[in-house]
């Protein structure tokens, strides 16, 4: 008979790391976990006249978010914030990119009417609306994750308060500067600041909605919101939209914040 030599083959074993230890590698605000913000922190964020000129002048006033701090947790805790045992703002985010959609497209078919009615508005900036309109990608390409986390999340300062997981441990974290290419390519601070972005629409729309069901309240105020907060910060439709456009994208934002003011 012939014999088969058995080689044995040591494994090596990598000891788990738990999530504890790991977010001790991130111990402040600083280093894009925000370990330390609690749930009424971020409550208070979203309410606060700085994030939002929200103010419900009915006969119960109420903030933005309200009372309701697990639709804020919900909102800025991302998937990668403890594995997304505790929670995450995907289903908020999906939410959130259709309403983005819709009340962008609304507006650029309200332009586009408006400018087809008039005479003196030149004709580049008609098939400028026209071509964004009708290309299959025309209105996504300006509400990007990725852009949406550069310029709409670094405007409302979401960095502050959102939970969430860096990708990777890099030198952006020595020097605290999470905003340099380096520091987002590796930690994806952009995306998930994004995700953020879409979130809060989502729960905006939603969370209103669920309170008021009689009316299309949760709707109107994530447009204004869209309006006022999002709108002027899209960096790329700033700059490839014509001056009457970027003109009219202002005034529509000066519009909707004294109409947040007086919300139903």
């Amino acid at each position: 008979m012939r014999k088969v030599h058995t080689t044995s083959v040591t494994q090596r074993v990598v000891p788990e790391v738990s999530p504890s230890r790991q977010t001790q590698a991130f111990p402040n605000s600083t280093s894009g976990t925000n370990t330390g913000v609690t749930p009424e922190d971020m409550l208070s964020f979203l309410n606060s006249n700085t994030f939002s000129t929200y103010q419900s002048n009915s006969s119960s006033p109420s903030t933005l978010f309200g009372k309701d701090v697990g639709l804020a947790v919900s909102a800025l805790t991302h998937e990668s914030w403890m594995y997304g045992a505790q929670g995450h703002n995907r289903r908020l985010a999906f939410l959130g990119r259709r309403a983005l959609k819709t009340y962008l497209s609304l507006y650029f078919f309200a332009a586009l009417n408006q400018a087809e009615r008039s005479e003196t508005i030149p004709e580049h900036e008609v098939r400028f609306l026209r071509n964004t309109l009708s290309s299959p990608h025309g209105v996504d390409r300006y509400l990007r994750t990725q852009d949406l986390g550069d310029h709409v999340g670094r405007a409302l300062q979401l960095e502050k308060v959102m939970r969430w997981q860096p990708a990777a441990v890099c030198t952006c974290y020595l020097t605290q500067n999470l905003d340099s290419s380096a520091g987002t390519q590796q930690s994806g601070l952009f995306k998930v600041r994004g995700t953020c972005v879409e979130a809060i629409t989502g729960a905006i729309y939603h969370g209103r909605v669920c309170r008021i069901v009689t009316d299309n309240q949760g709707a109107q105020v994530a447009q204004q919101f869209f309006h006022s907060r999002i709108m002027p910060n899209l960096d790329t439709l700033l700059k490839e939209a014509p001056e009457s456009i970027r003109q009219e994208i202002s005034q529509t934002s000066q519009k909707a914040t004294e109409a947040l003011q007086q919300s139903p």
